[in-house]
């Protein structure tokens, strides 16, 4: 689950939002966790479309971790291999193929790896991704309409958690997993329970501080918020049907799509 709150010192809004496991690698195909061998870095030359891949421990490719999947996604659509609704343009090139899932792209082959096959990124795995990310999008803001708030209003973002630790923020409004905003507004607090769950241990004052939070928490069903399945289909496309949400990266693919 991806847990969001929003408030302020007197109230906090807060709801859970089921993301999957496509951020640890499940449900990809070549999807595994943060180890040595994992993708977890991406970029693509713009003329040719030929890949470069950086590993957790600079070893060869295994497999795609969740860090190496977003930036893989958020590069291949801002470079035109992929469109909005996350399936693959009709380019003619040999990286890009059909394969047991559909069209697929070959990140890596099998002769670059440290496994038996060739290493791809299909458009199932794509479409997992999207009901994850989406899934949190949705979540946001169908919150902050409950609130009365829109995503300007909002002073400071805080990501909290393993993922939240390494996301990369370019990538992660680039596909409308997060809102685009000023990146300075941006705090990463790394895995937040764990630093509250020790500071709670120390500070009697600081579990005080933890009761008095949980009591101006109000939490919202998300499955049974009027909009929210609305707000979830409208999030199902890079990075979301309505682009004005997103126009500096409206702006950005369509000056790739130029070049």
């Amino acid at each position: 689950n991806a847990e969001i709150v929003i408030g302020n010192r007197d109230w906090l809004a807060c709801a859970a939002c089921s993301a999957g496991p496509a951020f640890e690698g499940g449900g990809i195909t070549h999807g595994i966790r943060a180890v040595e061998g994992a993708i977890s870095d991406f970029s693509l030359n713009p003329e040719t479309l030929e890949p470069m891949n950086i590993t957790e421990g600079g070893k060869a490719p295994i497999g795609i971790c969740g860090s190496g999947l977003l930036i893989i996604v958020a590069t291949l659509f801002e470079h035109g291999v992929l469109n909005q609704s996350g399936k693959f343009n009709p380019l003619d090139h040999p990286r890009i193929r059909e394969g047991r899932s559909g069209q697929e792209y070959v990140l890596a082959w099998q002769d670059e790896c440290a496994a038996d096959h060739d290493i791809v990124i299909n458009e199932v795995d794509i479409e997992n991704f999207i009901r994850a990310k989406g899934a949190i999008f949705a979540g946001i803001t169908t919150v902050l309409q409950q609130v009365g708030l829109q995503v300007s209003d909002l002073e400071r973002i805080i990501l909290a958690g393993g993922f939240g630790s390494y996301i990369d923020l370019d990538s992660a409004m680039s596909v409308g997993l997060l809102p685009e905003v000023d990146p300075d507004k941006i705090l990463y607090l790394g895995n937040g329970s764990l630093a509250g769950s020790w500071m709670c241990e120390l500070s009697n004052h600081i579990r005080r501080d933890v009761v008095e939070a949980v009591r101006k928490m109000t939490g919202f069903e998300l499955s049974e918020v009027p909009g929210f399945k609305d707000q979830y289909m409208a999030s199902m496309f890079l990075p979301h049907t309505d682009l004005g949400l997103f126009p500096g990266i409206a702006q950005r693919v369509r000056e790739n799509k130029k070049e």
